[in-house]
């Protein structure tokens, strides 16, 4: 279905578009590129896989396929011209990497009025038809295409409403029988609508592997897609024709929600990874809190909070209410926002007192709202339900005690406690090295054995032997979910990722990079994906098709698991401290030489790197004045000396400072301004 949306400009004060853009053979799409440093700032090694763009305005980068009689296809790359003619000709022009927002076309000429079409596809397996992907929801397979009239020269941008949320590639094809000349195409970058620059992250990453390189801003460029205007999220009910982006989702300027393309709304489960990898690279916890307290807007009198915000409204998931609780840790954490944890503490305390009326007499939550990320649980003793129910009291305790509350803190660490022991007792499989899905499931579930692992219930030896237990579950391609008949886990990969740096120890380290390698460099490196951003869900390569449907989002947060993780754990930084007064720096060093960046706190920027050679491990710390941290440095199963700007603080033995250590690592406490770090190795051990 196609639709009349023109908007014209006419003789030469019409819109002239200037494009500079790379040309590439016919029919075959350039890699996605970075976005190299402007002159505004010295290029950093890591520069180099920053996707984002320096400006606003974007331009095609090459010519993916045409259809019938187009004349100099490549033209319009460099601002001359194209020319289509006849009905059904076609031109398919490729980004080079996702891209979001509104497309203006550039005509310097026709013969006569004619009909021109837009149709946007994510991925290649749909690019070059004469309609669009499918992202409104509704009954419809595909969302159809634009439709504009072009009479002599003619300029056209798309309207608000038809915003595209995430493409790579455009397809502009003549309806009627005539001829335009195209000369020009850009877009709008219209996400992350707060930073100015695009490509000026307040972070970053950088390692000896270039695949973990990309991985990391290929995960932030998926989140930066994701953070969006909330006047630009998806309409619902679907309109009768087309797609509507003009929903109104929530508050604030700037909003987090789970799909680029679809859904452009906030859901609670999707901000679990999506807070800290907005944070890890972009320092960006406005557009959590936004997303937050959105949610708690909206939270029932019963005090159960939404599966998904407006403009979908839909309730009924226990575990969906619980991570918008355990959310609200992350952000607290990354901000120390004392006023807005006021403002929503009644409100949490109220989602707290509704899901806990839940737990039975065993001490489990036995869920009855069963509606979930990736299917419908069965009702009773869930497991990531329980380990996300633990997860809260753990973390509400100390929100209690933020907010001058012991007597809650106290309760809700008890709770906790209490149910720890009954998820060890009931869930617990000693054969399998692993919790069970339900008590009498003979499914070890991905997704609440990773966030047990990764949130601390598992203590360190079940942690362990869970991250072997996963490993066990990997094919060719990815991580795989028993619990979801063995289908590829991206968002319960996301969390599996964490949990294997969370267990801690070389194969659980090792794991961790190998499987971030395997699937997210699948993901990144298909050709039937962007090669830009991580997808809500794939097949495993017997099914015969990698997505299987237009509706598959291909830039989702829950995907971008990665990019807190190599952060948080191989570089090894992580805010420790509400407020950013104090911070880890332990590596998980795993099979790399080398790994630097930066995380951003609000008392400022915490900058560390770390290198081995020749079997010797040091590293670098700096940090703002009154902020505190902690470093870990890697035994290698060794006895080591360890030393602080040249001062030892570790004989090999004993502390000779505010030093201590577990075999694995020896810490450092009290670490303030720029340090150096070194170790070193004794004889004979």
């Amino acid at each position: 279905m196609t639709h009349s949306v023109a908007t014209r400009f006419r003789g030469r004060a019409a819109l002239a578009l200037s494009l500079a853009a790379v040309t590439v053979p016919l029919v075959v799409s350039a890699p996605a590129t970075a976005s190299l440093a402007d002159d505004r700032r010295p290029a950093k090694p890591w520069d180099a896989y920053n996707l984002s763009p320096s400006s606003r305005t974007i331009h095609p980068t090459g010519v993916f396929a045409v259809q019938g009689e187009v004349t100099d296809p490549q033209a319009v790359l460099k601002g001359g011209r194209t020319a289509l003619s006849g009905a059904g000709a076609s031109l398919t022009l490729d980004f080079g990497k996702e891209v979001s927002g509104l497309t203006t076309l550039s005509f310097a000429g026709s013969d006569g009025a004619q009909r021109v079409g837009l149709a946007f596809s994510e991925s290649s397996v749909y690019a070059g038809q004469p309609t669009s992907d499918a992202s409104t929801g509704g009954p419809r397979s595909r969302d159809g295409a634009l439709s504009t009239e072009v009479d002599g020269r003619t300029a056209y941008t798309t309207p608000a409403k038809y915003l595209r949320g995430g493409f790579r590639y455009l397809t502009i094809f003549l309806e009627s029988a005539g001829r335009v000349e195209l000369d020009g195409v850009s877009l709008h970058f219209t996400p992350a609508p707060k930073m100015k620059d695009p490509a000026r992250y307040a972070n970053h990453f950088y390692s000896s592997d270039e695949l973990l390189n990309r991985i990391w801003y290929a995960g932030a460029y998926t989140i930066q897609l994701n953070t969006i205007s909330p006047k630009t999220g998806r309409i619902w009910e679907p309109p009768a024709a087309l797609w509507d982006n003009t929903g109104d989702i929530g508050v604030g300027d700037t909003i987090l929600v789970d799909g680029a393309k679809r859904d452009r709304t906030v859901w609670p489960g999707d901000l679990g990874i999506e807070i800290p990898a907005a944070y890890a690279a972009f320092n960006d916890t406005e557009s959590a809190r936004n997303a937050l307290t959105t949610v708690y807007q909206h939270q029932r009198d019963t005090g159960e909070l939404p599966y998904a915000g407006p403009m979908l409204n839909k309730y009924g998931s226990d575990t969906y209410h619980l991570w918008t609780l355990a959310a609200s840790w992350d952000y607290y954490t990354y901000t120390g926002d004392a006023a807005w944890l006021a403002g929503v503490w009644d409100r949490y305390k109220h989602g707290v007192d509704f899901i806990s009326g839940k737990v039975n007499d065993r001490g489990l939550l036995s869920i009855t709202g069963t509606s979930d990320s990736v299917r419908i649980l069965a009702k009773g003793e869930n497991l990531i339900a329980n380990v996300l129910l633990w997860r809260v009291l753990e973390t509400g305790s100390r929100l209690a005690a933020a907010q001058g509350d012991q007597a809650l803190a106290s309760s809700y660490a008890a709770r906790a406690a209490a149910l720890r022991t009954a998820v060890d007792t009931h869930l617990w499989d000693e054969a399998a090295g692993a919790y069970k899905f339900y008590p009498d499931s003979t499914i070890h579930a991905q997704d609440g054995n990773s966030l047990a692992v990764w949130y601390g219930l598992a203590d360190r030896d079940k942690a362990r032997r869970i991250s072997r237990n996963l490993t066990g579950n990997w094919n060719s391609v990815a991580t795989t979910a028993p619990e979801n008949k063995g289908n590829p886990g991206v968002f319960s990969g996301s969390m599996e990722v964490n949990a294997h740096f969370a267990a801690g120890g070389q194969a659980a380290d090792k794991a961790g990079v190998d499987i971030i390698r395997r699937q997210w460099g699948y993901m990144l490196d298909h050709p039937q994906g962007t090669r830009s951003t991580f997808w809500e869900s794939f097949r495993n390569p017997e099914d015969g098709c990698v997505f299987c449907s237009s509706y598959v989002s291909l830039a989702h947060a829950w995907a971008a698991g990665p990019t807190p993780a190599l952060t948080f754990y191989v570089l090894g930084l992580k805010p420790t401290g509400t407020g950013g007064r104090t911070f880890e720096f332990v590596p998980h060093t795993a099979d790399l030489s080398f790994a630097q960046g930066r995380i951003t706190t609000p008392r400022g920027a915490v900058e560390g790197s770390w290198k081995i050679k020749d079997g010797a491990y040091s590293a670098r710390l700096t940090a703002p004045p009154g902020v505190e941290g902690r470093a870990g440095v890697p035994t290698f199963g060794a006895r080591i000396k360890v030393f602080v700007d040249g001062r030892m603080v570790w004989d090999g033995t004993r502390a000779r400072g505010r030093a201590s250590s577990d075999g694995e690592y020896v810490y450092v406490d009290g670490l303030r301004g720029g340090v150096s770090i070194t170790s070193e190795r004794l004889g004979g051990s």
